[in-house]
């Protein structure tokens, strides 16, 4: 269900797409000092039938970006990687056979990178006995994403139940960790209701752990986010519905290594009431330090709003600020990543005629334009390294074809 904000403007759902589009020479974009970027690249797809961008960068700054395509011959996952800082991708490499097809072309695909340079990605796939009922599906690349094996199940439900909106991280010790919202627990008597599961992988993706329930009354089509920080404690955010539609961003966290997960502690406190799913999860990131970041989008005071909220106790309290925003524009889908020690986001703003792609660092830096052109842009993702290379990337709706576009970048806090 869309929300009330965004039914006003009657804004079209945005897809990603596929052949490579030649990038310009470097040309630093700079504003005050800030992150530098260089001019926007990426893959022109063939059709509109593309979902948005999941981006990663390894050390090396090789860019990963993974896409689901409806073709002809079936619906693929796949992966796509410049190792030219951005200028250029090869060509895109399927990773499930038509057997383990995508269920649908609604969210990415989920993409992270392990420790040894593995490249993981988890999706959807339909299941039999019922509508909607899917399998979550993970497969792997040891060759830097040359070549998949077969996908292994991760969720293990015995009865036909809805899957998705996965998320993904790996931990320092390599283990690998996904988050998903889970249909099994619904009945004659609770229909929508959804729970938030968890597994994790010991061995590289070969096998996952039996699932573990986090909690219930999900709301059943905003994404779950997932981090882990260096001191190997698991952060699991989604939207979670309390009584008379009370609809509230959510953390529960784990320090046991996924065995057991913390009570749901409310983020923002924004008191939204919609009778309905708003299809806007949250986007999560943990410093070093320890400190978690959560963001989000809101109607819970009126006019759509995004959020950035901070929290120095494990993420069991949570400040609360806005990310601003021109006026004339509403705000939607942010994300975040802790560059540096903070965070850094970008984020949507749209008109009934427009979308751009927004970023700015939370050190005091002013926010500045991504996109390019006049058609939308938007469901914007984004990817670092620990040498500070920075990669953002978006789809943007073209008249007959959507792209998939990337600007990589230096990071440099503002004023620097």
């Amino acid at each position: 269900m869309m929300n009330k904000g965004f039914l006003k403007l009657g804004l079209a759902a945005l897809a990603a797409g596929f052949l490579t589009i030649a990038s310009p020479t470097f040309a630093a974009d700079t504003a005050a000092g800030g992150t530098e970027f260089a001019p926007e690249a990426g893959i022109a797809h063939k059709s509109k039938n593309v979902s948005p961008p999941a981006l990663a960068l390894d050390a090396k700054g090789t860019i990963y970006v993974s896409y689901i395509e409806e073709e002809k011959e079936g619906t693929f996952v796949y992966l796509a990687s410049s190792h030219d800082g951005g200028k250029n991708y090869g060509g895109a490499v399927r990773v499930n056979a038509p057997a383990d097809a995508p269920s649908s072309l609604h969210a990415s695909p989920s993409l992270a990178l392990g420790n040894g340079g593995e490249v993981f990605i988890a999706w959807v796939t339909p299941k039999p006995g019922g509508e909607f009922a899917g399998d979550i599906k993970f497969s792997r690349s040891t060759d830097g994403g040359a070549t998949f094996s077969a996908p292994v199940k991760v969720s293990d439900s015995t009865v036909p139940a809805s899957v998705g909106f996965e998320s993904m991280a790996v931990a320092r010790d390599g283990k690998i960790y996904l988050a998903w919202l889970d249909g099994r627990e619904r009945n004659e008597k609770n229909k929508g209701v959804s729970g938030t599961y968890f597994a994790a992988s010991a061995d590289g993706g070969k096998t996952f752990s039996a699932n573990v329930r986090i909690d219930g009354n999900s709301c059943p089509c905003c994404r779950t986010a997932l981090t882990v920080g260096a001191d190997g404690a698991i952060h699991a955010s989604w939207r979670k519905v309390f009584p008379n539609d009370v609809r509230e961003i959510v953390v529960s966290s784990s320090r046991d290594g996924g065995k057991s997960f913390s009570a749901a502690a409310i983020v923002g406190n924004d008191k939204w009431v919609i009778a309905g799913c708003p299809h806007r999860g949250p986007s999560l990131g943990v410093a070093d330090n320890g400190d978690l970041y959560a963001a989000w989008y809101s109607e819970g005071d009126g006019p759509p709003k995004i959020h950035i909220g901070k929290s120095v106790d494990g993420g069991k309290t949570f400040s609360k600020e806005d990310i601003k925003f021109q006026p004339g524009f509403f705000p939607d889908h942010p994300a975040i990543a802790i560059i540096g020690g903070g965070p850094v986001a970008v984020w949507e703003e749209v008109t009934p005629v427009m979308g751009r792609v927004m970023f700015a660092g939370m050190d005091g830096g002013a926010a500045r334009q991504l996109s390019q052109g006049p058609r939308k842009s938007g469901y914007p993702a984004i990817a670092f390294n620990v040498g500070g290379d920075i990669a953002v990337g978006w789809s943007k709706d073209e008249m007959k074809i959507t792209k998939t576009l990337v600007r990589a970048g230096r990071y440099r806090p503002y004023g620097r």
